[in-house]
Formats: structure tokens, sequence, C-alpha cells
């Protein structure tokens, strides 16, 4: 990953190129207990891209990160994500337009590749965001210097990629995240170098996964602010929140969408965009979508919003933006709403923060932030075994 820092505050700045990536929820939930009887709970298991390397951690009970593995990995490795089961996790090759694929031991936390992997995506360099839909069936990856986005059929037992008929699809300029709505029914795609910072919506064939446009696309974030990094869907699927990367000390906000079910549809709702910190970059939110969470890169923080259900529109909770390490990337939830965790490229430490489930407020852990022993860290998520 050489240079991947430089790149990302140059892309910043000066809107030449973008690195962006995809987190997932997660995190560790310590087990129920009936009368004298613990049930044990299902393994939490956190995933990070460095620089050529793929490490993984076992959580604690208290959310505490462990490390299992430190393996060989893309020099450049942007996007991060594992299917619904924790059966596979995949890992974009941005310097070789590729896409790695490994399968996780639930009960260790080790990867192991897939046979034919990795898969090719574009010509180099090209992968960046990629997303898995909820039903384990497709994967669609970015391709960021092509334009396009790429869809796969995933193998159910090998993990393996194909594919789909008619990929790679057409997008905007330098599409580098991507995200799947929960119903599984619609792609969304971020243009960061469009001059309108555009959002390209698909249908997506639910036997084939192939992208259709959703008409009216691409919409636009907002009328000068281009730059639309992270993507995050709230409200149980009817919003999207779109992180404005911009540059410093300017086009600091979420912009936020509806999402029509039944058409796919973008309309931006009132009061968007909402204020963020200097350089939103990732979002993520937890399960219910009751908060919202962005990285800030350029103040070294992460803002934390109270989203309404019904509206869609953000709030920010107390004392947020609270404080990182250096260069904060990235950031996940855990499924149970109870720890929050956010990759620090520069400073190659993961902060980790409980997560006041009634106000949204952050606390660190004692000992955050924790080291990874790796260098310029990237694309995070952390997986529930099943």
């Amino acid at each position: 990953m050489s240079g991947y820092i430089k790149q990302v505050l140059i892309t910043a700045i000066s809107a030449v190129m973008c690195i962006c990536w995809t987190a997932c929820g997660g995190g560790g939930t310590p087990p129920p207990c009936q009368g004298a009887t613990c049930v044990p709970s299902a393994t939490e298991f956190l995933y990070l891209t460095a620089q050529d390397a793929v490490s993984g951690f076992k959580l604690g009970a208290s959310g505490t990160p462990t490390s299992v593995q430190n393996q060989s990995g893309p020099n450049q490795s942007i996007g991060i994500v594992a299917d619904r089961s924790a059966k596979f996790l995949y890992v974009s090759d941005f310097e070789n337009a590729g896409i790695q694929a490994y399968t996780i031991n639930t009960a260790t936390g080790l990867l192991a590749p897939v046979a034919g992997s990795p898969f090719p995506a574009g010509s180099a360099p090209d992968t960046g965001g990629i997303a898995v839909d909820p039903s384990t069936k497709f994967l669609y990856a970015t391709l960021m210097n092509s334009g396009k986005v790429a869809g796969y059929t995933i193998n159910p037992t090998s993990g393996a990629l194909t594919a789909i008929a008619g990929s790679p699809f057409p997008a905007g300029n330098t599409p580098s995240q991507a995200i799947v709505d929960p119903s599984g029914k619609f792609l969304f795609v971020n243009n960061f170098n469009d001059s309108m910072g555009t959002i390209n919506a698909y249908g997506i064939d639910p036997t084939t996964g192939v992208l259709t446009p959703v008409p009216g696309s691409p919409f636009p974030t907002q009328a000068g602010f281009p730059g639309p990094s992270g993507l995050a869907i709230t409200g149980g699927g009817k919003f999207l929140c779109v992180a404005m990367l911009g540059t410093v000390n300017a086009n600091n906000a979420i912009s936020v969408f509806s999402i029509d079910p039944a058409t796919g549809v973008l309309g931006q709702i009132v009061g968007s965009p909402f204020p963020a910190g200097q350089g939103p970059l990732a979002l993520a939110t937890d399960a219910a979508g009751k908060f919202l969470f962005a990285t800030n890169l350029f103040d070294d923080s992460v803002s934390a919003f109270a989203v309404d259900g019904s509206s869609g529109e953000l709030t920010q909770v107390a004392g947020s933006p609270f404080p990182t390490h250096n260069v904060p990337v990235s950031v996940a939830v855990a499924p149970d709403g109870k720890y929050v965790y956010v990759a620090n490229s520069a400073s190659g430490d993961v902060s980790v923060y409980s997560l006041n489930s009634t106000t949204g407020s952050l606390s660190p852990l004692a000992g955050s932030p924790f080291s990874t022993g790796q260098t310029e860290l990237g694309a995070l998520t952390v997986v529930k075994a099943k």
C-alpha cells in the first residue's frame, strides 16, 4: 500500500483521484446467561487491510481485539467485505485490479485463500470498494479508473467468483464505493470526480445479478459539492447517507436521500446536507439504524449522529466529534450496538469505543487505541461467526 495516504490526501485536495472503502458492521457480544448457565455466544472477528497485509483479530466479550493472524495481502487494498454468514471474506486489490477471496475458520478466525483467487476485475490499477448482497448471491466491485462496476455470482459452497453476463456495467467518473440496500433490490455507487458528485443507482436482477440503471440515475448529491465518498443506509433501508469528503475546510457534510422502495429513485431529504467534521470519509451505522458514524480524515475524529427513523434527519450527538488517532479511514459498528471500531491509517492502530445505546455517545475502551503491528491501514470490517 505504498503511498496510500498520500494518494488519499492528494485526492481530497485536488479531486484528481479517490480511494475509498467499504466497512461492514460487526463486533463483540457478551454471552447471554440463563440462570446459572451461560449460553455460548458466536465468536466475533475483526479484519483489516494494511500495506501488503490482511490482519485478523479475535474480539473478546469487552470488545478488545487480540491478534490471530497477519498474512500477506494486496499492496493497496481499499475494500473489504464479508458475507452475512461469515463464511467468506473478500478484499479488493487496487494495483492488480482483482479481488482476493478467503474462507473464514469460524473457530479460529484464520483465513484460507479460495481456489482460483485472486479473481480479475478490470485493467490495473482499478479495483476500489466492494459490496455483497444480503443473500450472498452477488458481489459488486467499483472499477475506479475504468468508470465501471464489475459484478460476480458467488459460489455458495466455495466462495469462488464468476463474472455476471454483461459485466462490467457503466458507472460515472471515479466510482469508489458501493453498497447494496437491505432488500437486495438496489445497488448504489458514488462517483467521486463527477462535477455534480453523482450517485449511480441500479436495480439488481434477483436471478442473474445483472444491473439496470434506476430511472433518473445518476443523482446529484448537491450542486457545488463534488466528492461523495462513504455510503451507509439507515432507517431500515429507507435512506442513503453519503459522506461529502471535499477538501480541507470545505464540503464537510453528509447528504441524505430517501430511497423509493419500489424503484430505487433517490430524493434528497429536507435539511440535507448536514454538517460533519473535517473531511468525512467513511460511514457506518448500527444494525438498528439509530446512529450514524463518520470518520473525519482531516481532524482525526469520528462524528456521531442520531438518525430520525421517519425523516432521515441527522442530529449530532452531544460531544461529537470524538477524538481518534492519526488519519481515521474506516469505521464499523458491532451488530449489538455496543462497540464502534475505527481504523487509524497513519498510526497503524484501531480505536475502540463503547457506544451508549440511548445517547449515541462514544467512550474509548481502556487501552484504546490498540496497535495492529501494521502500517497504512485501509479497510476494516467486523464479522460474527455463525
